[in-house]
């Protein structure tokens, strides 16, 4: 996904504030002239207290309650991060129930090799959202005009990376028909607060829509860890964020407990982040999260991902490759990382071997040079793929809420997880989608040792971005081709979850060996089915060692659209629809 590669390029380069290891002192930001509740800028006084630390070795900032006002982008010696934080081992930011307001563009917190983080007790928020949300009163093929609401003030030129349906009554997200993105070609004010939205292709707007425009969608974040070790965030809130709230690159041990993701109460906002709450990429150890609500984000929950899958396009010699993300992408093996090879027609690994080097070539194309520790197999062939399986972290996820988002509660691409006690609820896609795909962004890595239990789903994967099921388990191919034999994912067990309303299947699993679905209770599925594998409550297909028993389905209670109520098939329905 855009973002993560921007971000750790940005911390690199940053000037780093801070490059000592653990005392036990501390300071204050108070004490530099910060002061709360004034309305007047802070960020000269942060960063005086953040370089203050740095050059007295301290590994305690304290942030006193109160709302300061910082700007994002006001750290002079730095390029896109107000707070750079690299080669540190032990330092907590202790909020103490404050209140960051932003404004400007860039990163706040970006810690880069750092061991024994803690980041507790903030809000943040922005003055201006990075959003707008307004009706439209008049429509062309190629434009319409939007009244924005007052409390979002609009000059006119603002871009819109995406945009999207919301219900004029419940104000959550729907998207149907309209979620879209790179369709904007400008904006332009028309009258007060009315914003006329050229289009660069014909897309039908029809008068009275209740839309949200996306400024910016994968903006710069709030917290990005990069080759960090051990972090934890706890009893932190965000409001709004251009991008995601929190991502993670290669970091080792990564503990969220109460990281919220919200609306603002009272604002009137119908979105807070941009695009997903948190976002965990080529992690090890285990990433936790308990007690976390995320709510009314442009994109998922939780995305957690082993990184990209790598296409390679030509064999060097009998040890290495050229390889290249579709997307050209950067996701850059370590020595030693074990990396998996699939043929990309079944995404079921054949074979897997050692790296000894890795190495980016120069040039736009972003190729990836790597080198084995063994011969290549002669089964591998271009067009293969290659999966790190190196960077698969456990995920722990445990009584967290997602509501009120466009896609998925959960993403989940990774190895032994488990998933459970937690609400899912109006995310207008499955409410945790196990999943591995090279149909478009290439996320790796084909699971295992996948538990999702004691979850309730309700209302899910009925809008924008929907999947085959509510909560499902598949592989999208090219073309979006199911995988046509079991394996891609194995041993997952979806277990006493209850799940009420949804449109299609409200489990549904594919290319699954190893499958375990028992005790699930399950209202109202089927209510309105858009696909012709989504009319069974439960729906499996080309899956291996499947174990389907004790689960709840009285017909009375589903949807007008369902066949039956358990579907177990193999080698029927390749493509999805």
């Amino acid at each position: 996904m855009p973002g993560m590669k921007s971000l750790a390029r940005i911390a690199l380069a940053a000037t780093a504030i801070f490059t000592s290891s653990f005392h036990a002192t501390a300071l204050s930001v108070t004490d530099y002239g910060a002061v709360p509740n004034d309305g007047e800028d802070d960020t000269a006084a942060f960063l005086e207290a953040f370089r203050e630390a740095q050059s007295n070795c301290d590994n305690l900032i304290q942030i006193p309650e109160g709302r300061y006002n910082l700007r994002a982008d006001g750290n002079p010696k730095t390029r896109g991060v107000l707070f750079p934080v690299s080669n540190v081992n032990g330092l907590t930011i202790d909020g103490q129930g404050a209140e960051l307001l932003m404004s400007g563009k860039a990163a706040v917190f970006v810690f880069e090799e750092c061991q024994n983080i803690v980041v507790k007790g903030l809000t943040v928020d922005w003055e201006r959202p990075p959003f707008s949300q307004g009706t439209v009163i008049a429509s062309t093929p190629d434009s319409f005009d939007i009244q924005i609401e007052d409390n979002f003030p609009v000059e006119g030129d603002e871009p819109v990376g995406a945009f999207m349906s919301y219900d004029p009554e419940t104000r959550l997200p729907d998207g149907k028909n309209l979620d879209v993105y790179k369709a904007v070609e400008r904006t332009e004010l028309v009258g007060p607060q009315l914003l006329r939205v050229h289009l660069n292709r014909h897309i039908p707007v029809p008068a009275g829509t209740l839309l949200v425009l996306r400024h910016e969608v994968y903006g710069p974040g709030i917290l990005h860890f990069d080759r960090c070790v051990n972090s934890l965030v706890s009893d932190f809130t965000v409001y709004t964020v251009a991008g995601m709230a929190l991502t993670a690159h290669v970091s080792t041990d990564i503990s969220l407990k109460h990281f919220n993701v919200l609306i603002r109460p009272d604002s009137g906002r119908m979105m807070s982040a941009t695009a997903d709450a948190t976002h965990f990429a080529g992690c090890k150890g285990t990433v936790s999260l308990e007690d976390c609500t995320f709510e009314g984000m442009g994109d998922d929950g939780v995305n957690i991902k082993s990184g990209l899958y790598l296409i390679v396009r030509k064999r060097l010699d009998e040890r290495s490759v050229v390889c290249q993300h579709n997307l050209k992408m950067t996701d850059l093996p370590d020595e030693n990382d074990e990396l998996e090879m699939s043929h990309m027609d079944t995404l079921l690994p054949f074979s897997s071997d050692k790296v000894k080097t890795a190495e980016m070539e120069l040039g736009e194309e972003n190729f990836h040079r790597i080198s084995f520790a063994k011969e290549l197999p002669a089964e591998l062939r271009e067009g293969d793929v290659l999966g790190n399986a190196s960077r698969v972290a456990r995920l722990r996820m445990k009584n967290c809420t997602v509501r009120g988002n466009r896609a998925r509660g959960v993403l989940c691409q990774t190895r032994d997880a488990v998933i459970e006690g937690c609400t899912f609820s109006n995310c207008t896609s499955a409410g945790v989608l196990v999943l591995t795909e090279t149909s478009y962004f290439h996320e790796s890595i084909g699971t295992r040792d996948v538990t999702v239990r004691g979850n309730l789903i309700e209302n899910c994967n009925m809008h924008a971005a929907a999947a085959e099921g509510a909560l499902a388990a598949l592989a999208w191919l090219p073309g979006n081709a199911y995988p046509p034999k079991p394996g891609v994912h194995r041993d997952v067990i979806f277990e006493n979850n209850r799940i009420i309303n949804t449109a299609n299947s409200a489990i549904f699993a594919v290319g699954v060996d190893g499958l375990t679905i028992r005790g699930n209770a399950i209202e109202k599925a089927c209510e309105m089915p858009t696909r012709e594998n989504g009319r069974n409550a439960i729906r499996v297909m080309n899956s291996a060692r499947v174990v389907i028993e004790g689960n709840t389905i009285d017909p009375k209670q589903q949807g007008a659209g369902m066949l039956e109520a358990v579907s177990n098939t193999v080698g029927n329905s390749p493509t999805a629809p």
